[in-house]
């Protein structure tokens, strides 16, 4: 056998947040590594790091005849998308592991939501919609809109089917560290370290304190993605950080920034009074309405009692400022302008 068809994973997405993760936790453990990526986009790859350039919503003969144990798909949207891959390396895997999402449970009005609790099937309208997506936008999570937590489970359905016991579902929830590009916790981390530079020292954060945020250290779920690879554990399993308050995130941004802002709390319909909206003007807040009560505190038990460890916070925001510091003329795609935090204060008084 070549040394080219002896290789221990394929990365499909390799190039970015995650899967660039994956890849280095598998080179820091000793196995070799090729990456399937379009070239969209840009990242760095260590010299032994094989590059095979392909789409794979077009053509994947550049996978005809290659054989890898494992297979990391960390971009599949659609289950066609899943269907096709596996196609191309005809079943002969010893692994496969999907990134999904906690997004497939679609609702969070009960606490304690475990891999038991029931997950909704996609529609026919999602089958549509993903139909709708031009092909160049289909790498992207966001072109699926409120389709895309149905259709991750679709993907999911693939997977069991074609792979069985083979199979590794990780259902993901916030993964975050440098190179985040939802910039969901990079918002705060970035207006908490300017407030101490600037006229606006002032950052509104929303009631109660203690709101719940789970967050994970994008290296802590690419090591438990391999864990499961070498130790052949199958099945669904939800991967996300323990439970913490907002509160105590904030002030570990505060310190480790040394930022001298104020981080002001205020009550949340002082928000939606200001024609702010959670989540993607207010990160980390979930909007306050039953469905998504619970959307932070999905259970990861399982998967820490099987060897998922979460480092400590200090470690995953040390990185994230330092890269951060060094792009601060781009702008994010989340959080509150200005004015909108003008609005919040004002409504607030």
């Amino acid at each position: 056998m070549s040394k080219k068809n002896n290789i221990d994973a394929l990365v499909v997405g390799g190039t970015g947040f995650l899967g660039g993760a994956i890849v280095e936790a598998l080179i820091n453990g000793g196995h070799s590594v090729a990456v399937l990526s379009r070239g969209s986009t840009l990242r760095e790859l260590p010299d032994r790091v094989e590059l095979i350039r392909a789409d794979r919503h077009g053509d994947l003969s550049a996978l005809k005849s290659r054989s890898f144990k494992w297979l990391f798909d960390t971009c599949a949207f659609t289950p066609d998308a899943v269907s096709t891959l596996l196609d191309a390396l005809d079943n002969k895997l010893d692994r496969y592991i999907f990134a999904s999402s906690l997004s497939t449970y679609g609702r969070y009005d009960s606490p304690g939501i475990t891999e038991a609790t029931e997950v909704p099937d996609a529609t026919q309208n999602d089958f549509d919609r993903a139909a709708d997506v031009p092909i160049s936008d289909r790498g992207s999570a966001t072109a699926y809109g409120p389709s895309y937590g149905p259709l991750k489970r679709a993907c999911e359905r693939v997977a069991e089917r074609r792979m069985g016991d083979r199979a590794t579902v990780l259902r993901l929830g916030l993964i975050v560290g440098k190179g985040d590009y939802t910039d969901r916790l990079t918002w705060w981390v970035r207006r908490i370290d300017e407030a101490g530079h600037s006229k606006d020292r002032t950052i509104p954060a929303p009631l109660p304190k203690d709101r719940p945020v789970q967050i994970l250290d994008v290296r802590d779920a690419a090591e438990f993605a391999v864990l499961c690879a070498k130790d052949n554990l199958g099945g669904i399993w939800n991967v996300n950080g323990e439970v913490m308050p907002l509160r105590d995130l904030l002030e570990a941004i505060s310190n480790v920034t040394s930022s001298t802002g104020d981080v002001r709390w205020v009550p949340p319909d002082a928000f939606s009074a200001a024609e702010v909206s959670p989540w993607t003007d207010v990160p980390l807040m979930v909007p306050d309405i039953p469905a998504f009560r619970h959307f932070l505190e999905v259970d990861a038990s399982r998967a820490r009692a099987a060897g998922l460890k979460a480092r400590m916070l200090m470690e995953t925001l040390q990185p994230l400022i330092t890269w951060d510091r060094a792009r601060r003329d781009l702008g994010l795609k989340c959080g509150m302008s200005n004015e909108q935090e003008e609005r919040v204060i004002a409504a607030s008084r």
